[in-house]
């Protein structure tokens, strides 16, 4: 027999008991109370350490206990902790349990989450790919980007070149093809809602009209497999989906311009956009030698970029200005991509075999 505390649960009164549990039947006399129970009708809380164990009655009353002898009267009953409460309390268990939700997270992380972005970016609906590019266009316009400096007559021929180009596998992707002056340098993006964008120091940089449609062929690659929206969803959860769904996407395009312009897509996804210029250069019989003297240039441009600010910083004791910061960041097209070896052997390579 040992003491407790009865609370009937229609009230805060403590009523002092004493408790025994015989034949696995628990009986509980105090002032004015008599009760009995059989273990099973009842739910008996998990042992913790520095805490009374709760016996919690179907009718909301429960009884405090704080008496260690109470596990022993438990055991003499035959009780069994729940399975759960088991396998907390055996730490090999629990370790395992830990480990298994570790690799779990991680697993879901690599691979789960992007599996689910691309199942969801295959599915949505066009408006919400346009509704996201067309607000990310207007912020990266407002804040990163000028209108391009390129005569009209020379924009009106360069999209008139890719127009001319057939798609790969028979697709017949939609995209349209803008030009802007950047702050950020020879850069292309692609935006979810197939809009192309292609600053003109990238154009100058080629000097190349097959090194341009090469990189145009690559930003399509983008727009065709969805890459945008795909990594989109991967960097903020397929949570974006339900607050679009309900009307509230003011978070998600509040951060659209900046991510736009720092895509980190996998080495996957540009390997695949890679493959989809090479297949299209290849099917409209273009050389992707061009394309790959780009790459050459701007990975040597970075190089020099990146040396010339080490130089600086030491010089100014390793301290670098914002400014600084920014146009170094800038430059780094590549950042991202498989190495700027890997690309150039691949688009020669595939040059040789046509």
């Amino acid at each position: 027999m040992i003491d407790a505390i009865y609370f009937d649960g229609q009230s805060t009164r403590r009523n002092p008991v004493t408790l025994i549990i015989h034949k696995r039947v628990i009986a509980l006399r105090g002032e004015g109370i008599r009760r009995n129970a059989r273990l099973s009708q009842v739910d008996v809380s998990e042992r913790l350490e520095h805490a009374p164990r709760i016996i919690r009655f179907a009718d909301g009353a429960t009884v405090e206990i704080a008496d260690a002898n109470f596990d022993k009267m438990l055991r003499a009953n035959r009780y069994r902790e729940p399975r759960i409460t088991q396998w907390q309390q055996n730490w090999p268990l629990s370790l395992f349990a830990l480990i298994a939700l570790v690799i779990i997270l991680i697993s879901g992380y690599q691979w789960g989450l992007p599996w689910a972005a691309d199942r969801i970016a295959q599915h949505l609906p066009a408006s919400f790919e346009k509704k996201l590019g067309d607000e990310g266009l207007a912020l990266i316009d407002k804040h990163y980007m000028q209108p391009s400096r390129l005569s009209p007559a020379e924009q009106a021929r360069l999209r008139n070149l890719f127009a001319q180009m057939k798609q790969p596998h028979g697709d017949k992707t939609g995209y349209r093809l803008e030009f802007r002056r950047s702050q950020i340098g020879p850069n292309a993006l692609a935006l979810p809602n197939g809009v192309i964008l292609m600053t003109d120091e990238l154009v100058a940089m080629a000097g190349n009209d097959h090194a341009v449609l090469g990189v145009l062929g690559h930003e399509l690659g983008h727009v065709r497999h969805h890459h945008s929206t795909r990594r989109l969803l991967q960097a903020m959860g397929v949570g974006i989906v339900v607050n679009f769904l309900v009307g509230d996407v003011s978070s998600a395009l509040a951060t659209i311009p900046g991510f736009l312009l720092d895509q980190k897509y996998s080495r996957d996804f540009e390997r695949e956009s890679d493959q989809y210029a090479i297949d299209m250069m290849r099917i409209n019989r273009l050389p992707l030698s061009p394309m790959a003297d780009l790459f050459k240039k701007m990975g040597e441009e970075r190089e020099y970029r990146s040396a010339s600010a080490s130089e600086e910083g030491e010089r100014r004791n390793r301290r670098r200005t914002k400014a600084d910061n920014k146009r170094n960041v800038s430059m780094d097209y590549l950042s991202s991509h498989p190495s700027d070896e890997e690309r150039i052997v691949k688009l020669r390579d595939a040059d040789r075999k046509q």
